[in-house]
């Protein structure tokens, strides 16, 4: 399926500055309890950052990020830090978060600033949700706690529990999952959340690991031939086409039962 162009990350980055990621998708108004304050809601809202910080924190991914930039992010109403009495502006472990979005947004999808403001004021609202991206959480296939995946998945440990218990998600030492697993377990809260059960994560995790093997079985000719390369790109077309294919389901089904 479709992925974001990983970046890689400062290498020294305090351990307060450790944050989550993104993917998106829309939940109904009608189901929410609106949120108080400004999106990422679950991560911490204490401006205890000054400029150098949040320079610090997105400079490996975001090397032209300057102070400048952040003041015109602030003007143009996308990231507005807190300001102190003498006026300096001071951030969040949220601000960073959110500062991330707008940039990937901005390098990415080459979005404007007003398609930007008006997805930032839906996911202010509560009215769309943005999942947790991998940056926060160390170099991949490393260990993660149960709490800290718990806290960028913004869900429980109880449910992290549930899906360990059910073989959907595998510890890799006690008490700690891979860094791969935080995007399944934070979609399979989302996914839970919304009303389903464990059962019903199951089938759809085991469909998709179905698919995966499909996927790699109609490459194998290509593997053979030793071209890796298109062997991954049909590899990665057919599992794009697969989630494209489930969502446009889901909305046939949606309008057919409407």
């Amino acid at each position: 399926m479709g992925s974001t162009a990983s970046r890689s990350t400062p290498a020294a980055l305090p351990e307060s500055l450790r944050v989550s990621e993104s993917a998106a998708g829309f939940v109904d108004s009608r189901e929410v309890e609106r949120p108080n304050g400004s999106w990422p809601h679950s991560l911490g809202q204490q401006p205890t950052l000054r400029v150098g910080d949040v320079l610090a924190a997105l400079s490996g991914e975001f090397p032209s990020l300057s102070p400048s930039k952040l003041r015109f992010l602030d003007a143009q109403g996308l990231v507005c830090p807190h300001r102190t009495a003498s006026g300096y502006r001071h951030y969040s472990i949220s601000h960073i978060e959110r500062l991330r979005y707008v940039l990937r947004q901005q390098r990415d999808a080459y979005a404007p600033l007003s398609v930007i403001k008006a997805r930032l004021d839906e996911l202010d609202a509560g009215l769309a949700y943005e999942p947790v991206s991998l940056s926060a959480v160390g170099d991949a296939g490393e260990a993660v706690a149960l709490s800290e995946v718990a806290t960028v998945a913004n869900t429980s440990v109880d449910t992290i529990a549930a899906l360990v218990d059910d073989g959907l998600v595998d510890l890799v030492s006690p008490g700690h999952v891979s860094r791969d697993s935080v995007r399944l377990v934070s979609a399979a809260a989302r996914f839970l959340e919304s009303g389903a059960d464990v059962r019903e994560v199951r089938t759809l995790v085991r469909a998709a690991a179905r698919e995966y093997e499909a996927a790699r079985r109609a490459a194998a000719p290509l593997k053979r031939r030793d071209d890796a390369v298109a062997a991954d790109a049909a590899i990665e077309a057919r599992l794009e086409a697969a989630g494209e294919l489930f969502a446009a389901a889901v909305e046939s089904a949606r309008a057919t039962g409407e």
